[in-house]
């Protein structure tokens, strides 16, 4: 866009110096003629004299004058074309020469020979250099030869030099410090130019530097997301899960009439939860503190070997727990192995806060390359009384659907009927055996 408005203002400039030129030029044939009418009228002509006679033809004055206006009349073309412009003026001036010569006449010759010089090609230049000293030369020296006088050639040869190579070497002199000024001109332009590409480039390097630190500053707030993410599923399961576990077993033992027996287990089971809770919040705390988080896929407590102390805990509740297990499913990766472990804590935990006191399900097979965890629980999927709503965070599918998704996993909750009456609630889980190892990032989410 900026060299479209110099181009514009450029070629607004030229068109005003075309202009320009050519109101100089009107003015200086109009002041040629004058100042040659003036010396036609003070008799400044018949200035050839060969053999003491004046010219060969001698006109009539006001023959003078039309040859003077031709004469002027070539000046006003001899911006556009010099080399005829002059070519003209030579004709002119032989025209001249015949009638005796004139001063007004040498005048309009001298001017058109700086105009040729001026503005005409190299190559017309180099010519027309050699036409004028080569007559220049000839006409001394004829004029030497004829009057067998070396005055006469010297005198000669400085009238020729004045009238035909002094106003080419001042017009040469004129084009060299021209050229001289456009090159200047050009350089300085070059230079605004680069010192502009210059500019743009700072420019878009400090553009390209603000929005790597955007970059930065989005990847520090996603990194931020993602272990706020990962701290709130490790509180959920560490926290929400055995505080759960600890309101059912108190709550029941509550709604019960008083048994010392009973109320002892209730309590030991609700101590099992806290200290067990309480290990896996130190564990937490190392872990958050250790400064290889991040750099190292770490496991938080929980294996699916220790599954037997979470349906331990569900059947001191009252509630019928079975589980099958299959063979196939032994030795699984450790963040597989995590994510299983935390779904079917949550899984159980969400039976026994919804349906107490009904039959749960567990079972975990191997499936091809997968391994499937299910948990089914033959009560309603209608909250209980005990389904308090400060005992549920309200995410506990989604902790579960992400703990199996990290490892490239799926994991599908509902009615186990596929509708919203009874039949109780499903949790399936399949999880592949084997986790990605282009990307550990998910192994590690799901591994808390």
């Amino acid at each position: 866009m900026s060299s479209v408005r110099w181009w514009s203002r450029d070629g607004a400039l030229r068109q005003v110096w075309r202009l320009e030129d050519a109101r100089n030029d009107v003015v200086t044939a109009v002041m040629t003629f004058v100042l040659g009418w003036v010396l036609i009228e003070v008799g400044l002509v018949d200035l050839v004299h060969v053999d003491g006679a004046i010219g060969i033809v001698t006109p009539e004055p006001w023959w003078r004058y039309a040859l003077l206006a031709v004469g002027c009349a070539l000046i006003l073309v001899k911006r556009r074309h010099p080399m005829l412009a002059l070519a003209g003026g030579v004709a002119v001036m032989l025209v001249d020469l015949a009638w005796g010569g004139s001063l007004a006449i040498t005048i309009v010759l001298w001017d058109l020979l700086y105009a040729a010089a001026t503005w005409g090609s190299p190559r017309a230049r180099a010519w027309l250099w050699g036409v004028t000293v080569t007559v220049s030369v000839l006409g001394a020296v004829a004029a030497g030869e004829a009057a067998r006088d070396v005055r006469v050639f010297v005198y000669t040869g400085l009238q020729l030099g004045a009238v035909l190579l002094m106003p080419l070497w001042w017009a040469t002199n004129v084009r060299q410090k021209t050229e001289l000024a456009e090159l200047e001109r050009a350089r300085a332009d070059l230079a605004a130019r680069d010192a502009a590409s210059a500019a743009r480039a700072a420019q878009l390097e400090r553009e390209r530097a603000s929005d790597l630190e955007r970059i930065s500053e989005l990847d520090r707030h996603e990194a931020v997301r993602a272990e706020r993410a990962a701290m709130a599923r490790d509180l959920h399961d560490v926290i929400a899960s055995h505080l759960s576990a600890i309101a059912i077993h108190s709550g029941a033992a509550l709604q019960l009439p008083p048994d010392a027996g009973r109320d002892r287990a209730a309590l030991e089971q609700v101590r099992t939860s806290a200290v067990t809770s309480l290990e896996e919040m130190r564990s937490m705390i190392l872990l958050l503190r250790s400064e290889r988080r991040g750099s190292e896929p770490v496991v938080a407590p929980g294996r699916l070997a220790e599954i037997g102390t979470l349906l331990d805990a569900a059947r001191a509740t009252g509630t019928e727990v079975t589980f099958t297990d299959d063979p196939g499913a032994a030795e699984l990766p450790a963040a597989v192995d995590q994510a299983l472990y935390r779904v079917a804590q949550e899984a159980l935990t969400n039976a026994l806060k919804h349906a107490p006191g009904a039959p749960v399900a567990v079972r975990l097979e191997r499936s091809g390359d997968d391994v499937v965890l299910t948990v089914h629980d033959d009560g309603t999927t209608m909250r209980s009384p005990l389904g308090d709503p400060a005992l549920s965070a309200g995410t506990g599918l989604l902790t579960m659907r992400e703990r199996a998704e990290g490892v490239g996993g799926t994991l599908d909750a509902g009615p186990a009927d596929g509708s919203a009456g009874g039949g109780g609630w499903t949790v399936r889980a399949t999880v592949p055996t084997a986790v990605p190892h282009d990307d550990p990032a998910p192994a590690r989410e799901a591994a808390g």
